[in-house]
Parts: structure tokens; sequence; C-alpha cells
């Protein structure tokens, strides 16, 4: 994939240029998520570990996958002791049930009960895709396109945020 030609030092956001549109529905789309978020977190519930932890296996579900309490720990980026707390607080909540890994009968795997998608689903406003479900009818062009101009935002994220780099000075 080509690299995007660097920002100018003296750039100026202009909301009317094309890169501008669209630099403003990327930050339009960061606030609604955070608004959505913190209202999901009121309408369930929980905390924001919480809710990080079940829109992680949420997604897992969408790919038929499951994870493990272990799984949990390195999303959050936290010891398996802190994300046992979180996992707990979630099936005692009704939220998430362990099942017996089906290869060993040792270990557990997480999945997420109906009551919370159902409770997701209510507070969306709609199906369990939610807002996600608009990308379903998009054409093979179209989904090539979105996908290449959100990899790049996401590649500009984690560029931005590695941790191999010292932090500027303050």
């Amino acid at each position: 994939m080509s690299q995007p030609p660097p920002i100018p030092v003296d750039y100026v956001h202009d909301p009317d240029s094309n890169s501008g549109r669209v630099v403003d529905a990327i930050y339009a789309l960061q606030d609604a998520e955070a608004l959505f978020r913190a209202r999901l977190r009121s309408k369930l519930g929980i905390g924001a570990s919480e809710l990080t932890t079940v829109q992680f296996l949420a997604r897992l579900e969408t790919r038929h996958m499951s994870a493990r309490p272990m799984d949990v720990a390195a999303h959050l980026g936290m010891t398996s002791g802190a994300a046992s707390i979180i996992v707990a607080r979630l099936v005692t909540r009704g939220y998430v049930v362990r099942r017996t890994n089906p290869r060993d009968g040792r270990g557990q795997h997480l999945q997420l009960t109906e009551a919370v998608h159902n409770a997701v689903a209510r507070a969306a406003g709609g199906g369990r895709l939610g807002a996600l479900e608009g990308v379903l009818g998009l054409s093979d062009r179209e989904s090539r396109r979105v996908v290449s101009l959100l990899s790049g935002v996401t590649d500009g994220y984690t560029d931005g945020a590695s941790t191999d780099r010292p932090a500027p000075p303050a």
C-alpha cells in the first residue's frame, strides 16, 4: 500500500475541502462513539473495562470465535487477576457465561448472554451490529475504499501511540 503524502507543516484544516470533510467525519465518528459508549455503560450499569470486554467478546462472536479470561487480560493490557474480577462482574450481571473448553474440559471460554445482546440492541436502537449494519450493503469497490481509509487512520493511531518512542517534552 502506498504511503499518503505527508501533511505539510503549514496545514490548516479547511472544513470545506474534501479532506477537511473527511477529517470532520472522522472526528464526528469518534465523538459519537465516545458518547455511545458512555450511554451504553450507563444503561448496562457497567464500567469502561467491562464494556470494552463486552465489545471484545462481541467482535469475536461475529467471527465465530470465543475468548478465554487470559485473552481478555491481554486485550485490556492487565493482569489475569484483574481480568478475572471484570469477568466475574459480567457473570454476576448475567452478561457473560463461562463455558468449559470442549477440547480439554478444563479451560474456560467466555460467551455473551442473550440478555446483554438484547440490552445492547435496545441501547443502540438496532440489531446486534448496531450502527455497523450500514456496511452490509457496500459494494466491493466501496468496501475496498473504506477499508483503505480506515486502515490509514488506524495506522496513524498505531504509529502515533508506539510504546518504543519517548513522549515529547512537555
